[in-house]
């Protein structure tokens, strides 16, 4: 079968002029594909949710909500439903497992979500080059190209949290979706594989000194220098995804609880491009980021910071290493320490920990009896098996 083709019924999808179409794809199941070349920023796809339901500990409880909704959906959007992948057969109910499986996020930081029978179609990679974000103002989720999407190759989303190693997308998504990822980041020989965990290792270690700093006395300077490494680090990892938003989005922050309007302008401007090209010009935080890279001043943070909103020093020329260097205050910079590396070292970790993750990969079984069994092996053996895996 060429496609699948959504009736009118389950009639809540928006297709961007026919960018894509629903394919079987080699070990896949399904997947959504562009049937033409989609530039950057573009929104291939906004879906009304089929129903919603709010993600909690009891089990049960969300069972019996799917299911009432399940009832009150006509017979072609069961149908529908249905067809949607499983992952967690002999875990749940079929119900369950499949809202389980599909079921996409209604904004961050949320648990609501809602199940979409186009966007859930979408598979994942852990480079993807596509983002799907809620917007609240047209009660939808939008998928819009994070990369130039040729035509014939796969859209993908993201299923893994932010800065996770290989080794951690590997568990997690076994654990989760059931299924190994061979995606393009996954793939890297050896040595660039160590080097991404590295960089990805420093993101989160960085990324937990800046919660950490918005809690204590303001330091601009250190935090325009932690800042700027996350960013250079988001590039070398080529992650350009929402998440990139975030550090300009503390460095606009940063600006502001320090008066500085002019920093700030530059700031929100460059949140406000991501947010639009990741989540299109009429999504809320679009919209918030634009007033803001109009009128810094809007933010409460300027009021907050007890000092008037003032220029603090003037800028060289835009497009300048000059600037580049007096935007992120770097005369005033300081060593920062570097990552702990204790925290990821095999020692730390107990052997149901390590049994766990080389049964879950495939790499080997491990029985008491085996005379390489894990009690066998040194500390050293062991970072050595694991140099040659991940």
């Amino acid at each position: 079968m060429d496609r699948i083709v959504v009736t009118a019924a389950a009639g809540s999808s928006a297709r961007e002029e026919s960018l894509y179409a629903i394919k079987p794809i080699l070990t896949k199941g399904y997947g959504m594909v562009a049937v033409t070349d989609i530039p950057k920023g573009t929104r291939i796809l906004s879906e009304s949710p089929l129903f919603t339901f709010q993600s909690e500990p009891d089990l049960q409880k969300v069972e019996r909500t799917i299911l009432e909704k399940l009832r009150l959906l006509g017979r072609e959007e069961q149908r529908a439903f249905f067809a949607l992948h499983n992952a967690h057969v002999g875990r749940h109910s079929p119900p369950f497992g499949i809202a389980r499986t599909n079921a996409l996020p209604l904004g961050p930081n949320t648990r609501q979500k809602g199940l979409f029978l186009e966007a859930s179609r979408i598979n994942h990679a852990c480079r993807n080059n596509a983002q799907n974000t809620w917007n609240g103002s047209l009660e939808k989720i939008t998928i819009h190209a994070i990369r130039d999407i040729k035509e014939g190759e796969e859209i993908t989303i993201i299923y893994t949290g932010p800065f996770e190693t290989y080794m951690e997308r590997q568990t997690s998504l076994i654990d989760n979706m059931s299924f190994n990822c061979d995606c393009e980041l996954c793939s890297l020989p050896l040595p660039q594989r160590h080097e991404s965990n590295s960089r990805l290792r420093r993101l989160k270690y960085l990324d937990g000194w800046m919660d950490e700093l918005q809690y204590t006395e303001s330091q601009p300077q250190l935090r325009m220098q932690i800042i700027y490494e996350m960013i250079r680090l988001f590039e070398a990892e080529d992650i350009c995804n929402i998440r990139l938003a975030k550090p300009y989005s503390d460095a606009f922050e940063t600006a502001a609880e320090n008066g500085d309007e002019t920093r700030a302008k530059v700031f929100a401007e460059k949140v406000y491009a991501i947010r639009k090209a990741v989540e299109g010009d009429d999504s809320p935080s679009a919209i918030k980021w634009k007033g803001l890279a109009e009128q810094p001043t809007r933010s409460s943070l300027f009021v907050e910071s007890g000092g008037s909103s003032h220029d603090v020093d003037q800028p060289p020329e835009p497009q300048s290493q000059e600037f580049e260097d007096w935007l992120w205050m770097k005369h005033e910079w300081s060593n920062i320490a570097d990552t702990p590396e204790a925290d990821e070292s095999p020692e730390d970790l107990g052997q149901d920990s390590w049994t766990s993750v080389f049964q879950k990969l495939g790499v080997m079984q491990i029985r008491d009896d085996d005379e390489g069994s894990f009690d066998s092996l040194s500390t050293t053996a062991i970072r050595d098996t694991l140099e040659s895996l991940f």
